[in-house]
């Protein structure tokens, strides 16, 4: 079963199911309390995507930050996360052991 780590402002959610048997036992959005992953893990998880939501201008989501600087996505070398995401990835793959395999952008 193949997932896809993603952030999405706002969504609440990193995981998304990337493959047809992925997509018919979770739907698209993948929440972390439907895979079986340790609490210190979902905290680590959580927090990322809180602090991944909490860099964003909601009055102006465009905005990256400074009125000069290109918007980043994330997978650029120097993104910001992409540090504790890429220490993450691994985790997330160990404790979902081999029925699932998890892609990521951040990584390429």
């Amino acid at each position: 079963m193949r997932l896809r780590f993603f952030l999405e402002a706002g969504a609440g959610v990193c995981l998304w199911a990337w493959d047809a048997p992925a997509k018919k036992r979770f739907g698209y959005a993948v929440e972390l309390d439907d895979v079986p992953l340790p609490r210190d893990l979902v905290a680590d998880l959580m927090h990322l995507m809180a602090d991944y939501d909490a860099s964003i201008d909601w009055d102006n989501p465009a905005n990256a930050g400074a009125d000069t600087a290109p918007v980043t996505f994330g997978y650029e070398a120097d993104a910001p996360f992409r540090e504790r995401i890429t220490a993450l990835l691994p985790r997330l793959r160990t404790a979902l052991g081999s029925e699932f395999e998890i892609e990521s952008d951040f990584e390429l």
